[in-house]
């Protein structure tokens, strides 16, 4: 286990441990029986060791040396506080060191949700997402121009982070490390009320519990991890979760629809499409993730 470099202040006595188990162990039959129709977070082992972009036995391909030289002309908005800079990728990857002398507890840069098959479509035929999460994801039943576009990857040096939230639409979600390591704190949704002041308003997880704004924090009992490269960890709708990286680091995450969460789902999906269809007409072109007008679409 690796020694962290960035401490997770949860204010709780008690920190479960998110389970692990290989791929090779469970089918996306009993997957789905065991973990996502429970809604219960799961680490899953062994299940990116073919792709591409991983290649456990022949050297790895997403490798932050690989997409700055490859990639490294590439445009791409990196993300400070919510203070957003336009930059490239190879100069974004370059300043890793000068971002590791930042004082203790400042922002640092992070590329973070980069639609980056907008920018770089051929990066999709380099990894294949997992039958146990998409076996019967009610995204995949759409036509490929009204999908939700819920397929990002992260790029940061260690300190990056992303705050205490759930995801958008409520939606399962999977996320693969490519390089580095991260350390995930979720908690179940009961738990919400305790690190959540007001709609949106979270813990800083980042800092000792501000008691005066979230009194009952201590009585919120997370589960953590240290997500290593190779490792896919699976997190449930409406469980809140933060993550931050210990070490440099690229990961990928999807966002789907199982069956379980279909009826929760469309109450988003009908009018996003809808809007979608309706842009595209107007344009006459498909959306791209990052147009203004998708984000709309999604919110």
């Amino acid at each position: 286990m690796l020694e962290r470099k960035f401490e997770v202040h949860t204010g709780a006595d008690d920190v479960g441990e998110v389970p692990r188990i290989s791929a090779a162990d469970i089918t996306p039959e009993e997957f789905e029986t065991q973990y996502i129709n429970r809604g219960m977070p799961v680490v899953l082992t062994n299940v990116m060791d073919s792709w591409p972009a991983y290649r456990a036995d022949s050297g790895r391909k997403w490798t932050l040396p690989f997409f700055q030289q490859t990639y490294g002309s590439v445009p791409c908005t990196v993300d400070t506080a919510g203070s957003k800079e336009e930059s490239t990728i190879g100069a974004y990857i370059s300043r890793f060191g000068e971002f590791a002398q930042l004082p203790k507890g400042a922002p640092v840069p992070y590329l973070r949700t980069w639609y980056f098959s907008d920018d770089i479509p051929e990066l999709v035929d380099d990894f294949e997402p997992p039958q146990h999460f998409h076996a019967k994801d009610a995204f995949s039943n759409l036509p490929e121009d009204l999908r939700p576009p819920f397929r990002w990857l992260f790029f940061g040096p260690a300190g990056t982070q992303s705050s205490l939230h759930v995801d958008v639409w409520e939606t399962d979600a999977w996320l693969g490390m490519l390089e580095g390591s991260k350390t995930f704190t979720l908690y179940h949704p009961a738990h919400r009320k305790h690190i959540e002041a007001e709609e949106n308003d979270w813990a800083d997880l980042m800092s000792p519990p501000d008691t005066a704004k979230y009194p009952t924090q201590c009585q919120a009992v997370p589960a953590q991890t240290e997500l290593q490269a190779g490792e896919v960890i699976y997190i449930p709708r409406k469980w809140p979760h933060h993550a931050i990286a210990q070490q440099d680091s690229i990961s990928l995450t999807l966002n789907f629809a199982p069956l379980c969460t279909k009826k929760n789902v469309v109450k988003h999906l009908l009018p996003y499409a809808k809007n979608r269809g309706r842009c595209q007409m107007l344009l006459q072109r498909p959306l791209k993730a990052r147009d203004n007008l998708m984000q709309l679409c999604i919110h």
